[in-house]
This record gives structure tokens, C-alpha cells and sequence, in this order.
């Protein structure tokens, strides 16, 4: 049990680290062109045997080749992130909705449920470091997610936002843009 303590405070130490450098410009950033809609059907399929487990259905309404220029392995972590947040928040029978807007400026992925939501007082701080809802505390994790990736997401130019409502669920939203950064 010791190991696994201290395995989980080296985990909660680099993610911080990782949210650190990736917030003050340092962290390089491993851009190119990838296709977002894989990325995310492949995190479907992935979280799909936990989604039945917990009676959750995942509807995946992500246009076709959505290329855009990314660090693959970041945005992976912020969809699997933002992908799980919906689930683990989603009572047995609800649903989840991953689905996406692409316009010349940006792309948006949304993730929505109709899970427990999160209190308008809340909402303010879930991309704070350490930040646990009250309705969350009972759930694993330290409170890192949300922020390493907002971090992700604005390092690549873009951003997340959320609205929700307690006992309706949550709709969090994506933005990374649409185009090649500069000086990649």
C-alpha cells in the first residue's frame, strides 16, 4: 500500500508539473496535422466497455476528418479527460454526447450528459488546481484533470468552457483553432 501511495503522489507531482510548465510557455508542444474525429471515435470505443458497465450510452456525433494541427498526444489526454468527467458524473441509464462544430476560425467538441451538473457557485473554480465539488469528493481523483487540460487547450491557442446545471448535467466545450499555428 505504501508503493501505491507514493505511486500516486508521483502521478499527482508530474501532472502538476506538466499543468506548470505547459501554463508558463516552456512545454514544447509536438504539433502536426492530425485528425481530431479518430482521436475522439477512438476514445469512444475505448471508454464504450465502462459506459456499459455503468448502463451509460455514448453517442458520438463527430463529423468525419476533422484535421486540424495539434499535439496528438495532449489533445488525447484532454478528450479522454473530458470524455471521462462525463461519465463518471452520469448516473446508470444516462447518456453522453460527444459532438463537434467546425467552422473556418475553430473546431468545438462538446461533451454533454445529463449527469449530477455542477452548481452555478462551482463552476467559477473546476479548472482550479485541487478544486473538488462537493458532489465530486466522493468520486477518485485529485482535482488535476480540469486543469491540465484547460492548460492543453489554451498552450494549442484554444479553450474549454462549460455550462451546467445541478441534476440536468453539463455541456463542456472544446475550442482549438482551426488553422496552422505560427512557427510550427
Amino acid at each position: 500500500s505504501i508503493i501505491e501511495e507514493c505511486d500516486r503522489l508521483i502521478s499527482m507531482i508530474n501532472t502538476m508539473l506538466e499543468i506548470s510548465e505547459t501554463e508558463a510557455g516552456v512545454a514544447k508542444l509536438d504539433i502536426s496535422e492530425t485528425n481530431v474525429s479518430k482521436l475522439i471515435k477512438n476514445a469512444c470505443v475505448l471508454f464504450q466497455l465502462i459506459a456499459e458497465e455503468r448502463n451509460i450510452s455514448i453517442v458520438n456525433r463527430i463529423e468525419s476528418d476533422l484535421f486540424i494541427y495539434v499535439d496528438k498526444q495532449k489533445i488525447q489526454r484532454v478528450i479522454a479527460n473530458l470524455l471521462d468527467n462525463s461519465m463518471k458524473y452520469t448516473k446508470s441509464g444516462g447518456t453522453v454526447i460527444v459532438s463537434s462544430q467546425q467552422n473556418e476560425k475553430d473546431v468545438t467538441i462538446s461533451f454533454i450528459d445529463n449527469g449530477i451538473g455542477i452548481s452555478e457557485k462551482d463552476i467559477p473554480y473546476i479548472f482550479e488546481r485541487f478544486y473538488r465539488c462537493d458532489r465530486s469528493r466522493s468520486q477518485a481523483g485529485f482535482g488535476l484533470g480540469l486543469s491540465l487540460a484547460q492548460a492543453f487547450a489554451r498552450a494549442h491557442g484554444g479553450d474549454i468552457t462549460v455550462a451546467s446545471s445541478p441534476d440536468k448535467g453539463s455541456i463542456f466545450k472544446l475550442t482549438l483553432p482551426n488553422r496552422q499555428p505560427h512557427g510550427y
